[in-house]
């Protein structure tokens, strides 16, 4: 576990929440969130750290985006209500207004800068996946990965941004002591792409002296 990460335990988020209903609208999409929440579980791309786990999904929705609730504890057990859409994003006042039982994950608004930055993304995953952070100059020469330049605070307005920025027109990026985001297409596109770079990290662990 890196330094930030051990500092973000305990920490829900940053911003101000907003309650607008207490569930959120459910979409063809929500059941394939569901289903990729539970291969993150089973593959360990969102461990647990500090009681909860780590890591968030999101599609994106007629009014915002669907994301996964703050400090859950097993994303694979969630069911749809426990999830919660974004419908408002105030960078002004830090706020985000939403609908759900809970508050949206803490790195809401790096999702929401994505999608604002990027009209082709349909669906955005970050996970803390430790093999693939490991691996990751290997990965990232083979696959051709983006990273963040440095390392930044979860949740706060200079992560979103700076993280976006450095996300660019690619699908997959590193952050710097904070996992991966691999975005795409739809629900099932993000997905595969954040599974074929687990597994491509997973074989270079098992191949000694793996380029």
């Amino acid at each position: 576990m890196s330094s930030q990460e051990n500092r973000e335990c305990g920490i829900r988020f940053r911003f101000h929440p907003v309650q607008r209903d207490q569930y959120p609208n459910r979409y063809p999409s929500t059941e394939r969130l569901l289903h990729w929440c539970a291969v993150f579980d089973r593959e360990g791309m969102a461990p647990l750290e500090g009681g909860a786990s780590s890591g968030n999904l999101s599609f994106r929705t007629p009014s915002g985006f669907v994301i996964t609730p703050t400090r859950s504890r097993w994303k694979g057990h969630l069911a749809w209500k426990n999830l919660v859409e974004v419908v408002r994003a105030d960078w002004s006042d830090y706020a985000l207004h939403f609908l759900g039982e809970t508050p949206p994950s803490s790195d809401s608004f790096l999702h929401e800068k994505i999608y604002v930055d990027r009209p082709d993304v349909e669906a955005i995953f970050h996970g803390h996946d430790e093999i693939v952070l490991q691996h990751a100059a290997n990965l990232a020469k083979e696959m051709d990965l983006a990273f963040t330049p440095r390392e930044i605070p979860f949740g706060t307005k200079e992560d979103a941004l700076e993280t976006s920025a450095s996300l660019g027109e690619n699908r997959y990026i590193i952050r710097k002591g904070h996992g991966f985001v691999s975005v795409g297409g739809s629900v099932d596109e993000a997905g595969d792409y954040s599974l074929l770079v687990h597994t491509r990290a997973l074989e270079m662990a098992k191949t000694p002296n793996s380029p």
